[in-house]
């Protein structure tokens, strides 16, 4: 019994060490079990997600998907929501075709109108972007001509035309009426210049002018000042250093320095009073016809060049007499004209009859684009070519 004893007792002994091992190993493994998924198996833990592109504090950061996964959002979605790029100054699709303007972010093929300045105009003014701009502008000056007399300018030689190569390039506008009629002052401002230029060259020569007068405007949204020219005058009815306010009569329309008729030459310099600085007459005066508006524009490569165009054909749509109403323009000849401040312009008109109208030109093809012009507003072409 002794001896059967002593073995049982060992024999207990080894079991109690087993059971004891056993439980080890089981808290033992419990305890590196990892959590189990939420499909109620253990697996391995995932890996962090991702930083975003734009790194650790990026704005660019990731919100969760309607479906639980981490997503990296598009930072600038197209209006369609697709991850597209944006063509800001398409070219037209190809020669030989109607341009077409391109359509605003809202889908509607609508015209976007351009940021201006406070007043409407001024150095602040933002050039049109798309294809085709129509804006309302608050034109600077009034008309040196006033009714009776003739205040429409003299289609046949305007500003950056050379009449088909007969004359110099003109760098103002002309206002054919007799002598006498009463010329006024197109805006508040000061004499510069009142007198003959037989002893001064003011243009290209002496004597250009004849008897001339040059004002002087601080003009609202512009920091430089604005320079009008009144030339071929008959009579001068104010002095140098003079103040005059707007609608003053300043002088008559004669026939004097290199004049070919009675009319008065009308010029616009931006910031200096300098022959080289002139701009389009037309843009600053508000239109003297009843519901009519003005046109201006560009023509621009693909490297953002002004081009020269010299074919220009715009014929009003819906008239029974279009034709014989077409009107052909062309760019400034002078190239220095050109695409200069405020407005970036190489040919503008005024006094166009509101309603619809075609644009022809050829570029290696005829190319053809249809506009609407607004009574008393400003239809802008900014037209790139490949």
């Amino acid at each position: 019994m002794a001896a059967g004893s002593g073995k049982l007792t060992g024999t207990r002994q080894f079991s109690r060490w087993m059971r004891l091992i056993w439980v080890v190993g089981l808290w033992v493994g419990c305890t590196l079990t990892p959590s189990p998924s939420p499909m109620g198996r253990g697996e391995r833990p995932s890996p962090p997600a991702p930083l975003p592109l734009g790194g650790e504090g990026s704005a660019l950061t990731s919100s969760p998907s309607p479906l639980g996964r981490r997503e990296t959002l598009t930072p600038y979605p197209s209006p369609l929501g697709r991850r597209e790029t944006l063509t800001p100054y398409p070219s037209p699709t190809g020669r030989g075709e109607a341009l077409t303007p391109d359509p605003s972010p809202t889908g509607r093929g609508e015209a976007l109108t351009p940021d201006p300045s406070p007043k409407g105009r001024g150095e602040t003014l933002q050039v049109c972007e798309q294809l085709i701009c129509v804006f309302d502008l608050e034109f600077a000056f009034q008309r040196p001509i006033q009714p009776p007399g003739t205040n429409t300018v003299d289609p046949t030689y305007r500003y950056g035309s050379t009449q088909n190569g007969q004359r110099e390039v003109h760098h103002g506008v002309e206002f054919i009426n007799k002598a006498g009629v009463p010329v006024y002052a197109v805006a508040d401002g000061e004499v510069v210049f009142a007198g003959e230029d037989q002893e001064i060259s003011l243009a290209t020569k002496r004597g250009f002018y004849g008897k001339v007068i040059i004002l002087k405007h601080q003009v609202a949204g512009f920091s430089i000042p604005i320079y009008t020219v009144y030339g071929h005058l008959l009579n001068l009815l104010v002095e140098p250093r003079q103040k005059v306010r707007q609608g003053d009569q300043i002088g008559e329309v004669g026939l004097g320095g290199v004049a070919a008729g009675t009319h008065l030459h009308f010029e616009v310099r931006y910031g200096k009073n300098e022959y080289q600085a002139t701009r389009n007459p037309e843009l600053w005066l508000p239109p003297a016809l009843p519901d009519s508006g003005v046109l201006l524009g560009r023509f621009l490569n693909s490297q953002g060049e002004c081009l020269n165009m010299e074919n220009i054909v715009l014929e009003p749509l819906g008239a029974e007499d279009s034709i014989l109403k077409r009107l052909y323009l062309s760019t400034y000849e002078d190239p220095a004209m050109r695409c200069l401040q405020p407005w970036q312009e190489s040919f503008g008109i005024n006094d166009l009859t509101a309603g619809r109208y075609r644009l022809s030109f050829i570029y290696s093809k005829p190319e053809t684009l249809e506009l609407e012009i607004e009574a008393g507003k400003v239809t802008y072409l900014n037209i790139r070519l490949p």
